[in-house]
């Protein structure tokens, strides 16, 4: 998920931040929680947060509530979001033109990719890196696998095989 911030970004639209696996933002965007500002308790958004970026820079957005504004370079700095558009007209486009980069991969890969690497917030390196394996190797003998180097060969498109959803009546 992309998640492309115009303007101020402030409270539970932090979640968008802090659960999306790529973050842009215009160039003018503002980053604030303000719930300490109305008595209320700063948690789940920053929680979350602090695993993107230095404890410190998320507490202090925290207690500054709504009396200080993180500015797009600044949150950029300290590792919130990946890319800073200007002009803030583009971002619309620039979130456009990411997806469509993504889009070109595997999508089997790429799940497993994102559940490797999400499911790692969870644990220690040792049990992350066991977890990252299994996800590497629930990838063999899939088609993507021989489909990339062969489209890489013949210098083409890889023409990537449909996602496989579990069927939820299966699983009970």
């Amino acid at each position: 998920m992309i998640a492309a911030v115009n303007g101020v970004c402030a409270g539970g639209g932090l979640h968008f931040v802090a659960d999306a696996d790529i973050v842009i933002a215009a160039s003018d965007a503002t980053f604030l929680d303000p719930h300490v500002s109305i008595g209320q308790v700063a948690a789940y958004e920053d929680i979350a947060l602090v695993r993107k970026s230095p404890m410190e820079s998320v507490m202090r957005m925290a207690l500054t509530g709504r009396h200080e504004r993180l500015s797009a370079a600044r949150a950029h700095q300290l590792g919130i979001l990946s890319q800073i558009v200007t002009p803030p007209d583009d971002l619309s486009g620039a979130a456009q033109e990411l997806a469509e980069k993504i889009a070109r991969n595997s999508p089997a890969a790429m799940r497993a990719t994102k559940k490797a690497l999400w499911g790692a917030l969870e644990m220690g390196l040792t049990d992350a890196c066991k977890a990252g394996a299994l996800e590497l190797v629930s990838m063999w003998g899939h088609p993507d696998q021989a489909e990339g180097p062969l489209a890489f060969a013949e210098k083409r498109e890889p023409e990537w095989a449909p996602v496989t959803r579990p069927n939820p009546e299966e699983q009970l």
